[in-house]
């Protein structure tokens, strides 16, 4: 008859119930002996168990507040005044921290908030000059938590950094970090309730004090780190019995120490050690009595389960031998049943593998080719602008020459047709960049001061030429109320009004174009919500068609013989203008009688007073307004040469001609100019080394640095930045736009 495992294991549990009824019994045998330190060690335990656990909750909320806010941030707030707005609510919320600032990607501090105020405030020097701060968690994904001192070392916080993730977690977007002053703790110290007579300290991991109660006690401000609190200390000739727990935050260690005067504690019995050491002994032996068993009769035939199972992972096909014990004759037999199964299953893994891994490959091409593809598009592009940019400048400063001219009535006609058709040109070819750009998330806007009325009467101006062989007549109303010195991206406004009433006038015969702009709200004393609405009469737009009037490429329900000019970007663009401006565009009554869509944006007020012009004394301006000034033009289009130095020479300037970067550097050995016009792509040495090797000299001898202008046909904004990072001081695509060049040279030479 076999004897079962059951049988061993009570037999063991029986062992084991009198051991601890014998050990029971000298318990209360010595119940009588206990002393009272026994049980305040137990009390101090306590203690630092429960404050440990109440700091642990205390920092894990206000870390839980800033990983609440991270996510928010890339889900609800992308944009730089949304995350400072989410961080005002977390510091008004939750006013244990003194600051918050947001690190992006690069490192970068873009948002900081205090908790006295919600004002941009430069961040206190220990969120700057600590690069952990956001190295740490940016690479690791993780929260990190450290100790810093501000103010001279003299006022210790606590830095709690989070990062923050993109919403599908697959790469960091950047940190947040609070700062966390130490009086928290103190405050937090002292809500807790502790028995009569006990004090709490908490440390640092480095010995400090860093809250203790009461608040006014005279214990030192530090103690040695290798300070052994588990017992029995003196502070201050005082003897005190003390218990110690650490809590590990995410890096950050701390020491809760509870301790109470030895005097108050209670007088000790020294425990009968003789006694215990032979209860200990006894023990002992009867624990080796019952490890011998077990091994012998347990462990044993496990392990050689064990080291069979290990021999068929291997591959190895054995029988496993059943040992004598029922329970492991039933397992022996259970795993070789497993192990025939698992040699059937092994066969189609390999098969499920093999197919898995075809996948797999087919999977990563695709995506090396969805690259490819991705990477041409954006080589397209950028040498689409710069072969179409290029010709274009050329017409349109010709169109401009030739208008200085005598012409009768009907060549002004024309040129003026020939420059409409030049600007729809290169308004296609923006387009189709602003498109890319929006698409590589690339895309900014230019804030800077304008007119909002200028812009109304350039864009109504401009578009009335274009209903020369129609009947239609073109209107704008500006409400009185609204304030037109603004800020703003004053082009993309003008952008998305000429794509509206362009819509507007392909699509109508006769009629009225009517353009309204009204104050649909102030949300702030220094910022306005304005409604723009165009109405038309033309030829309305169907159901169906407004699902999908929004996107890229769509130009709604058009008949197969009907030819529309356009590519169908010009509602997707304004809108995507419109979104990055806080605002929305929409379609609103649309039948046969004609369309109305309307759009709102947020544009901040131009405060600045513009200075009094005194009209009286004043001489007449030169007709040459840069006369004498000295210009370098590296070009290598022989066109181009011509009609830039023909324009300035008209404006007074001194023009020199370099048709590569080469010989503009050899020129600057033997004559000085006031400002360089940089052509970028040109034969021998283009205008980015060029521009480099220039700035590179004039800090090896000391020279004044000569002003640098970029004309390019290149009109993407990286091409800029990289100008820009090679000492450029300015950036003009083309076709230039000669009044601004002229404004720009006249600023720089610093008149």
């Amino acid at each position: 008859m076999h004897t079962t495992i059951r049988t061993r294991i009570l037999s063991i549990f029986i062992a084991v119930t009198l051991i601890q009824a014998l050990l029971m019994g000298v318990f209360f045998l010595h119940q009588n002996h206990q002393t009272r330190d026994t049980h305040v060690r137990l009390q101090l335990q306590g203690v630092t168990k429960k404050i440990k656990s109440q700091l642990a909750l205390f920092l894990n909320r206000n870390l839980h507040g800033l990983e609440l806010i991270g996510r928010q941030i890339e889900h609800i707030a992308p944009k730089e005044y949304q995350r400072h707005d989410l961080l005002a609510t977390l510091t008004d919320s939750n006013s244990a921290f003194s600051s918050i600032v947001f690190y992006d990607s690069d490192g970068i501090i873009r948002n900081q908030v205090s908790n006295n105020t919600i004002e941009k405030i430069p961040p206190p020097p220990c969120l700057t000059q600590n690069p952990a701060l956001f190295q740490t968690p940016y690479h690791s994904g993780k929260p990190y938590v450290t100790q810093l001192t501000i103010e001279d070392g003299t006022f210790p916080v606590l830095a709690i950094c989070q990062p923050v993730k993109f919403l599908n977690n697959s790469s960091v977007a950047g940190v947040l970090s609070a700062l966390l002053p130490y009086d928290q703790l103190q405050q937090f110290l002292q809500k807790s309730i502790l028995p009569p007579d006990i004090n709490v300290l908490i440390l640092s991991k480095d010995g400090k004090v860093l809250s203790q109660t009461p608040q006014n006690s005279s214990s030192p401000t530090s103690f040695p780190s290798d300070q052994q609190w588990n017992g029995t200390v003196v502070i201050d000739n005082t003897s005190y019995v003390s218990a110690m727990s650490s809590l590990d935050f995410h890096g950050e260690l701390f020491h809760i120490v509870a301790k109470i005067e030895a005097l108050k504690s209670g007088s000790s019995e020294k425990p009968s050690f003789l006694l215990l050491g032979f209860f200990i002994l006894l023990l002992l032996l009867l624990s080796t009595l019952v490890g011998w068993t077990t091994n012998k009769k347990i462990i044993e035939p496990l392990q050689l389960l064990a080291n069979e199972s290990t021999t068929l992972l291997q591959g190895k096909n054995i029988i496993i031998s059943p040992p004598a014990d029922t329970e492991f004759q039933k397992l022996a037999n259970a795993m070789n049943t497993l192990n025939l199964r698992l040699q059937e299953a092994n066969s189609s893994l390999e098969e499920e593998v093999k197919r898995r891994r075809n996948e797999e490959k087919s999977a990563i091409q695709a995506k090396v080719n969805a690259e490819k593809a991705n990477q041409a598009k954006s080589i397209f592009l950028a040498n689409m602008s710069h072969e179409i940019r290029s010709p274009l400048h050329a017409l349109l400063a010709i169109f401009d020459m030739f208008e200085k001219g005598s012409l009768s009535t009907e060549q002004k006609q024309l040129l003026s047709m020939a420059k409409v058709s030049g600007q729809q040109l290169q308004t296609v070819v923006d387009s189709i960049l602003d498109l890319s750009h929006i698409e590589s998330g690339k895309f900014h806007l230019h804030h800077a001061p304008f007119s909002l009325s200028q812009v109304i009467t350039e864009v109504v101006t401009l578009m009335r030429i274009q209903t020369n062989d129609k009947d239609i007549l073109i209107t704008s109303t500006l409400e009185s109320d609204i304030p037109d010195k603004l800020i703003g991206d004053g082009g993309r406004i003008r952008q998305i009004l000429i794509n509206l009433i362009g819509n507007s006038i392909k699509f109508s015969k006769q009629g009225t174009i009517e353009l309204n702009v009204a104050l649909q709200s102030t949300p702030s004393e220094t910022e306005v919500e304005l409604l723009f609405t165009v109405r038309d009469s033309g030829i309305g737009v169907s159901d169906t068609a407004r699902q999908t009037i929004f996107d890229a490429f769509n130009r709604g329900d058009i008949e197969k013989e009907r030819v529309i000019d356009g590519i169908g970007l010009g509602l997707a663009i304004s809108a995507e203008f419109v979104e990055h401006m806080r605002g929305r565009l929409w379609l609103g009554e649309s039948n046969e009688k004609g369309s109305t869509f309307h759009f709102t944006i947020l544009c901040d007020i131009d405060r600045k007073e513009e200075p009094e012009i005194q009209t009286k004394n004043i001489p007449t301006a030169p007709l040459k307004k840069l006369l004498g000034i000295r210009v370098f033009l590296a070009e290598d289009e022989f066109i181009n040469q011509r009609l830039i130095s023909a324009y300035l020479e008209e404006q007074g300037c001194d023009v020199t001609v370099c048709e590569n970067g080469q010989e503009l550097i050899d020129l600057m050995e033997k004559n000085h100019a006031d400002i360089i016009l940089m052509d970028i792509q040109m034969p021998v040495l283009n205008g980015l080394d060029a521009t480099e090797i220039i700035r590179k000299k004039e800090k090896e001898t000391g020279k004044f640095s000569v002003p640098i202008i970029a004309l390019t046909a290149q009109a993407t904004t990286d091409f800029e930045q990289k100008c820009k990072l090679a000492g450029m001081d300015g950036y003009l695509t083309k076709p230039i736009p000669f009044k601004q060049l002229i404004a720009i040279i006249d600023k720089l030479v610093a008149r």
